[in-house]
């Protein structure tokens, strides 16, 4: 008689364990109190059109810190919905929606800071970086829609968020800018090119 086989355990991505690592006792707190995700996902839009407010009015770096605080609002709504088992198709819907909104609306602001100050190579560049940010997203959004995961490349949101922020405080704003332009730019072609890949893959072996 053979013995039952045990499903092997999916290996933990060094990203999510870096999360559980730092946020893990907040995550549990917040699932034991029963906070809804969708009220962390709508506090951490509320932060990012108030730090779009600082950046616009040139409050560079206390909307660094108001970014810096929506984008952990971002990385807890998640982990909160699975520690709590409260996954739902319209949670995952809000989060994805609200995050471009969140996202371009920083964008603009940066736009509106640059374009009051009459630096339009700055404006330029903080459109690039926002439609290459946008693209990134969508790739992947495209991808999974179309079945197959897309976890891949140089920057992903959390990344850019920290980036941007980061810089933003530091007082090197158009640095911050310049790499996340570049880092998306790199990332969504990297996407491009990994279902190009395995949308060929599958191709030649429809069973997979």
């Amino acid at each position: 008689m053979s013995l039952p086989r045990r499903e092997p355990r999916r290996p933990v991505s060094f990203k999510e364990s870096l999360r559980q690592f730092f946020l893990g006792p907040l995550i549990r707190l917040l699932s034991t109190m029963r906070v809804r995700p969708d009220t962390l996902t709508m506090l951490g839009w509320a932060l990012s059109l108030v730090a779009a407010g600082f950046f616009g009015s040139g409050h560079v770096r206390v909307a660094g810190v108001i970014m810096l605080a929506a984008g952990l609002f971002d990385a807890l709504d998640g982990a909160v919905a699975r520690q709590s088992n409260r996954i739902s198709p319209f949670g995952a819907f809000l989060d994805s929606t609200l995050d471009r909104f969140s996202e371009s609306a920083v964008f603009v602001g940066i736009m509106f800071f640059y374009a009051d100050s009459s630096r339009p190579v700055e404006v330029l560049l903080t459109g690039l970086a926002m439609t290459f940010s946008l693209l990134t997203s969508y790739t992947r959004a495209r991808a999974e829609g179309l079945g197959y995961e897309c976890q891949v490349g140089l920057l992903e949101r959390a990344g850019r968020v920290v980036l941007l922020s980061g810089c933003a405080i530091l007082g090197i704003l158009v640095v911050g800018v310049w790499a996340v332009a570049l880092g998306a730019f790199v990332t969504s072609f990297q996407r491009i090119l990994y279902v190009r890949r395995v949308t060929i893959e599958h191709r030649k072996d429809p069973s997979s």
